[in-house]
């Protein structure tokens, strides 16, 4: 079965819905467009990583040759 979301406009207000095409039929929820996000994302993002920009200048910094440094630097 295949979840999709339709965009519902209530009063000039946007929301979405859950449609399963298998069931031809519609969820319970109206979800405001930060809550669907909250939603996907949740379902996609596996994991989070945290950059320490003081460990990436280092790493840098370690490089040999001073053109591959600036090709790389941010």
């Amino acid at each position: 079965m295949t979840e999709r979301y339709h965009r519902i406009v209530i009063d000039g207000e946007v929301y979405y819905r859950e449609y399963c095409e298998g069931h031809d039929s519609y969820g319970d929820e109206l979800l405001t467009e930060e809550e669907l996000v909250e939603i996907l994302l949740g379902e996609v993002v596996d994991d989070e990583i945290t950059v320490d920009p003081y460990r990436v200048e280092n790493a840098i910094l370690r490089i040999m040759d001073r053109t591959d440094q600036n090709l790389i630097h941010f």
